[in-house]
């Protein structure tokens, strides 16, 4: 990939064996791809955004009484409780935004692997003070559900395997929507202090909605050193794979590093450079118990797996461990 290359733009609404092909040219190289044609209900998405807008509008002791627990992963994140570069091990301050998470709640009938997993299948916690969140919430997370399971018949169909092969390894799925408020920055950041540190993603896929007009999102080009920007636009959703897909592709496949760059705050800030960003990812995990090792498309005649086989929750609950920073004073 080089600065010159723009991040791809790709319809969905089309045959899957052909989407699935492009999938895997972009996701050998490039790394990150936006779509479109995904035909989520603007309805949906609008509601779960602008509720999510509506929360950290709300006074911070609103926030805090749905405050994740200790080594909680659902509820409210405050600013600073997080930095995304030390899962890589790098050590920094805590990031500049607040998060709000929620998870796939309990699910009836499944019984979790151990106490990890079991804390993956907690209740969520919901703000009083804005009751119309959970019912937004719960169908955008449904239909990002919707979505990445499409998107993984695709890619199973780009890797040379049948549609369907994802599915029973995905239908348990741990995945996570959060909201990110990434505020006006009224003074400059500490040294190495970013919206979001550099890192990778940790599981299946990402799917990102971007605020139009609020860049910020950066991603690496290894062979350059350089980072390129992926410019919001209109209607698109950013798709981008996690470690867990790059080692089950064997590599095949990059799972790239990206931040969140900061306005330029120095100085004062005028009021264009120190814009409020809003994002929305959602993380696609596979279920806890899987056990991930290279598929047999991804390894060349007479080379052996780069990695060993790993179970899929304890690698996702690793690297989620080291990116929750200590809060300031507490």
């Amino acid at each position: 990939m080089s600065p010159a290359l723009a991040v791809p733009t790709i319809s969905i609404d089309r045959d899957p064996a052909v989407v699935g092909r492009e999938f895997d040219e972009t996701l050998r190289t490039v790394g990150f791809f936006q779509i479109v044609d995904h035909g989520v209900d603007p309805a949906v998405a609008d509601a779960a955004w602008s509720t999510a807008r509506a929360f950290f509008d709300l006074p911070l002791e609103a926030k805090l009484e749905v405050e994740r627990a200790v080594g909680g992963l659902y509820g409210y994140f405050p600013m600073r409780s997080e930095s995304l570069a030390a899962s890589r091990g790098d050590v920094t301050p805590g990031d500049l935004k607040e998060s709000f998470n929620m998870g796939p709640g309990i699910r009836a009938g499944h019984t979790p692997h151990d106490e990890t997993e079991a804390a993956l299948f907690t209740a969520n916690l919901w703000p009083a003070a804005l009751p119309e969140l959970q019912t937004a919430w719960q169908a955008y997370y449904a239909a990002m559900g919707d979505l990445a399971d499409r998107l993984l018949r695709m890619f199973a169909l780009g890797l040379d395997l049948p549609a369907d092969f994802f599915a029973p390894h995905t239908d348990a799925s741990p995945s996570a929507l959060r909201a990110i408020n990434y505020p006006e920055q009224t003074q400059a950041p500490e040294p190495g202090q970013l919206r979001a540190g550099a890192h990778t993603d940790y599981g299946t896929l990402t799917i990102l909605r971007q605020e139009a007009g609020r860049a910020g999102l950066e991603v690496h080009d290894a062979e350059t050193d350089a980072w390129v920007p992926i410019p919001p636009t209109e209607g698109a959703l950013v798709i981008n794979i996690g470690d867990l897909m790059a080692r089950w592709t064997n590599d095949r496949w990059t799972s790239t590093l990206h931040r969140v760059v900061n306005p330029d705050a120095a100085a004062g800030s005028s009021a264009t450079a120190s814009q409020r960003r809003q994002s929305m990812p959602f993380f696609h995990n596979a279920n806890y118990a899987t056990i991930v090792e290279a598929l047999p498309t991804c390894v060349p005649a007479g080379e052996q797996p780069r990695y060993e086989p790993v179970m899929a929750g304890p690698h996702l609950a690793g690297k989620t461990t080291r990116s929750v920073a200590e809060r300031p004073g507490g």
